[in-house]
């Protein structure tokens, strides 16, 4: 089973994984918000890294930073490199 995404904290740990993507029903109170819900490891992978991608935007924003210097400050790489 792929875990997608896992974000935890003093109150536990909420995760997409397969439990979700590959769900049948239309329950879902995954971290993904419904995001992934249903639609097959593929899109869910496809759409994960698009939301990374998104939320690295919105912190760079916020930090008045590029995505590539912020992308270069969290892994560790030149900016510019390939990441993600």
């Amino acid at each position: 089973m792929t875990t997608l995404l896992s974000v935890g904290n003093s109150e536990g740990e909420r995760r997409c994984d397969a439990r979700c993507y590959n769900a049948d029903g239309s329950e879902c109170d995954c971290v993904c918000g419904g995001r992934n819900h249903g639609v097959g490891e593929r899109q869910a992978v496809d759409n994960t890294r698009e939301l990374g991608e998104q939320w690295l935007a919105e912190i760079a924003t916020r930090e008045g930073k590029s995505v590539a210097a912020l992308k270069a400050e969290i892994f560790g790489q030149p900016a510019g490199g390939a990441l993600l």
